[in-house]
């Protein structure tokens, strides 16, 4: 939660006293420690300089005694050591143990001194070289130091929180008379936001805040007529642009986009329209003329463009001066027909395709059944019922492709039941399936697949895949021909082959090839008994189980299409 002018103003004034005293705590705090410190050492070092000369020989005689004589008049602990730094005699046992470097620095400089802790506390340590090559060593605790420093702080303390109290309070009542003037504009421009123009701010304070005063009740008075006008139209052609579908944009008379809706984005396939020139932002030159140059008449009201490049278009473009000349501007619309064309046209081919492949088999059996209502001898007649039969199960079949490529479509993904599937057992099932129509044709069907090479897939969607497949190849193939099935693993995928030595298929239908009832050549596949559903059915049974479905084809060498399926390692067998 922010904090008020006022709160702020009297942080302000209580963090500076506080700062104050704390940088004036820590300085005397700081210099009165390191004062009494440098006077203990200097104390230290004296006292152990007279006890070091008046020990003598009687330090080496009695070193114990002398320790303990002169740390009961200097109330020190006392601590004699010879030449080669071993203790002779102690003032208390924790000293007899406690050699440190302050000993060495005595026996080569004369004086040797450290600050250390033993037993949680801190001491300080004069050492100093004497006669007869004899060290004695004084050591203080610091509390003689720290408990005058601690006593002045605490007065110090009280000093700044007395302090620290006045501040708050002259605080308070400067900070409550500064922000009277602030809370009242605060109050009134609150009032403004909400959208209340009914303030009277009256004539204001003198000093500085008047002048915002002033300014703010001016506003105040200028937006209660122009606020509500622009807030109508703001929103009105917020929801207006936002809901099209269309994409629109507006163009400065420089072209640059000074207003653009999300439909414009999507159909241009670039973000963040606004700011930028048309002749960056519009790829296709088609499209350009009309926008860049919109006096030539280019593109007249609704007239359709055909885009090109990563995403072909279908686009009716208008374009409109605004103020009636492009000195002020222009206005684009951009209706995108591209969904609506290809949905008109799958419509219209799949009601062609669907009339065209039942009219044959309809007409056969009509012509046929009227035959036989005429009459007929008795063999002409079982020749007739047979060729009905044929045609109604060519009518059969188609019905059941549809049913099925309609299931398919309508098939929720996460219902697909996938497992591993051993890819070589599907593919010699599909060979035995296929065997008769093969050697009809003279076709040979081979396939060498390793059981062990496992796919992720519904084993009788990948087997309906592979069916499809291998009857195309049969059925499309030369006589005499060969269809190969081969499989191999291919890092975290498994790719099923189908490949033939056929005529092979034309680089224009490839792209078209999975589409429902396309057929690369119409007689010849109609004459094959093919109604263009299959590879549409085998997309779809690939796809459902994670997978995809490629085809390459070389005119006159053959046609060769691949599954590409998640792999599963082959199961361990002990």
């Amino acid at each position: 939660m922010a904090m008020s002018f006022r709160t702020k103003l009297l942080a302000s004034h209580v963090g500076l006293v506080v700062a104050v005293g704390a940088i004036a705590l820590v300085s005397l705090d700081r210099s009165l420690t390191d004062d009494l410190v440098r006077q203990l050492d200097q104390r230290l070092e004296q006292q152990a300089r007279g006890a070091a000369d008046w020990a003598g020989e009687g330090g080496r005689r009695h070193p114990d005694k002398v320790a303990t004589r002169v740390a009961n008049i200097v109330h020190a602990e006392v601590t004699i050591f010879d030449r080669d730094g071993a203790v002779l005699g102690a003032s208390s046992a924790e000293g007899r143990r406690d050699v440190g470097r302050e000993v060495a620095d005595a026996k080569t400089s004369g004086v040797g001194r450290d600050t250390r802790a033993r037993n949680g506390e801190d001491l300080h340590y004069v050492a100093v070289a004497g006669s007869e090559g004899l060290v004695l060593r004084l050591a203080a605790p610091l509390s003689e130091v720290r408990e005058p420093v601690t006593a002045i702080r605490a007065r110090f303390l009280f000093a700044s929180a007395l302090a620290a109290a006045v501040a708050v309070v002259l605080a308070s009542l400067a900070s409550r008379l500064a922000s009277r003037p602030l809370g009242a504009m605060t109050r009134a421009a609150s009032r403004l936001a909400r959208g209340d123009f009914d303030v009277a701010m009256g004539e204001g304070p003198k000093d500085e805040f008047g002048v915002l005063w002033r300014a703010l009740a001016s506003l105040a008075e200028q937006l209660e007529a122009r606020i509500g006008d622009l807030e109508r139209e703001r929103d009105q052609l917020s929801a207006i642009l936002s809901g099209m579908v269309e994409g629109v944009l507006v163009l400065d008379r420089s072209l640059s986009v000074v207003v653009a809706n999300p439909a414009a984005e999507r159909i241009l396939e670039v973000d963040e329209l606004v700011g930028k020139k048309a002749d960056e932002i519009v790829a296709d030159p088609a499209l350009r003329a009309p926008i860049v140059s919109p006096r030539a008449g280019d593109a007249g009201p609704g007239e359709v463009i055909e885009t090109t490049g990563p995403t072909p278009r279908s686009l009716a473009v208008y374009v409109r001066p605004l103020g009636g000349d492009t000195e002020g501007g222009t206005v684009v619309v951009l209706h995108d027909l591209t969904h609506l064309k290809r949905l008109t046209t799958i419509r219209r081919d799949f009601v062609a395709n669907v009339s065209h492949e039942l009219r044959t088999p309809v007409t056969s059996i009509q012509g046929y059944a009227e035959t036989l209502l005429r009459g007929v001898d008795g063999e002409t007649a079982r020749q007739f019922h047979e060729i009905i039969h044929r045609q109604a199960q060519r009518i059969g079949a188609l019905v059941e492709q549809l049913l099925a490529l309609s299931e398919l479509e309508a098939r929720e993904p996460d219902k697909t039941r996938l497992e591993p599937v051993p890819v070589g057992f599907v593919a010699a099932h599909v060979a035995e399936t296929v065997r008769g129509r093969a050697e009809s044709r003279g076709v040979r069907v081979e396939h060498d697949i390793n059981n062990d090479i496992m796919a992720i897939s519904d084993e009788e969607s990948l087997e309906r895949a592979l069916l499809n497949l291998v009857d195309n190849a049969i059925k499309y193939g030369r006589e005499g021909g060969v269809v190969r099935m081969k499989a191999h693993a291919d890092g975290g995928n498994v790719r099923v082959v189908v490949e033939d030595d056929g005529p092979g298929i034309a680089p224009e239908h490839l792209p078209r090839l999975f589409e429902r009832f396309y057929r690369v050549d119409p007689g010849r596949s109609r004459t094959a008994g093919g109604a263009g559903l299959g590879l549409s059915i085998v997309k779809h049974l690939v796809e459902a189980s994670g997978g995809e479905v490629t085809v390459a084809s070389e005119v006159g060498r053959g046609t060769t299409f691949t599954i590409r399926l998640a792999h599963a390692p082959a199961p361990v067998t002990g």
